[in-house]
């Protein structure tokens, strides 16, 4: 039944500033819990629970099997916490690092988004060309801490020059991947976690592996030149587009920062 309008200013009047602090912060743990999951093998899983609860609710009309799915959902739940130490190490991690406020205050705007990207796309372009071998990764909500201090600090401003010396053949940070994080280039020589999918085919090389590693546990975005065929490709969220024009990477990138910077407005209020 609808409430009558003085129901709803009693409700208004009643509403206090902690009222709308406490929603605001179920909502962005909710939020920050859900872009963990994303990232995550935590979906499916989940899945999986529901289905059962499911199943504990529709079968109460057959006692015998309602009681004995009602008796898996307790080693069910700690079998959870085991298959999910990943996830929930991961997320305490971040919570000590603070890195959902970094996040929230990290600004990039769109023109030095832009401009990151030409450099980006113009260097892999004459890469490709020359048949250089390269491996950048672009990072997104995911930080990459762990994955910069494997590699050499370098904390310069993005550019096709610095790009080409750092990985040109003779010099030492060739091989591993650039970190870039907004319009600074992190770190050079950095080591990626390589993918163990079996989809994998026996002919992918060790840069294409690495970027695939990376994108399954993270939403970096990957860029690869191979040194054997000169193919650009992009990894991103464990999945490898390989053979990509100029034309077609820049769109990608784009594309995908762009939806970034509106998911970040739309939930932080950003522009």
């Amino acid at each position: 039944m609808p409430r009558s309008p003085e129901t709803l200013i009693e409700v208004f009047r009643n509403f206090r500033v902690v009222d709308a602090v406490d929603i605001f912060l179920v909502a962005l743990v909710v939020y920050q819990g859900l872009v963990l999951m994303r990232q995550t093998r935590a979906i499916s899983l989940l899945k999986g629970v529901g289905i059962v609860l499911l199943a504990v609710l529709v079968t109460t009309w057959f006692p015998t099997f309602n009681w004995l799915v009602s008796r898996l959902i307790l080693p069910g739940t700690i079998a959870l916490v085991v298959i999910f130490q990943p996830e929930l190490r991961l997320a305490l991690e971040r919570l000590g690092r603070g890195d959902w406020i970094s996040n929230m205050l990290d600004r990039v705007s769109v023109d030095e988004r832009q401009w990151v990207i030409n450099e980006v796309v113009d260097v892999v372009e004459d890469f490709s060309e020359k048949r250089i071998g390269a491996l950048m990764v672009l990072q997104r909500h995911s930080t990459l801490m762990d994955i910069t201090r494997t590699g050499k600090t370098i904390n310069a401003r993005v550019s096709a020059e610095l790009l080409a010396t750092i990985f040109q053949p003779q010099s030492p940070l060739h091989d591993g991947a650039v970190v870039i994080r907004g319009d600074v280039l992190v770190a050079a020589a950095c080591v990626l976690p390589h993918s163990e999918s079996p989809s994998i085919s026996a002919t992918t090389g060790m840069r294409h592996r690495a970027a695939l590693g990376l994108s399954e546990r993270t939403d970096a975005v990957c860029v690869v030149v191979s040194e054997e065929t000169g193919g650009i490709s992009l990894a991103v969220e464990g999945s490898l587009s390989p053979h990509l024009e100029k034309m077609q990477i820049t769109e990608r990138l784009m594309a995908l920062f762009e939806s970034e910077r509106e998911q970040r407005h739309f939930f932080f209020w950003r522009k």
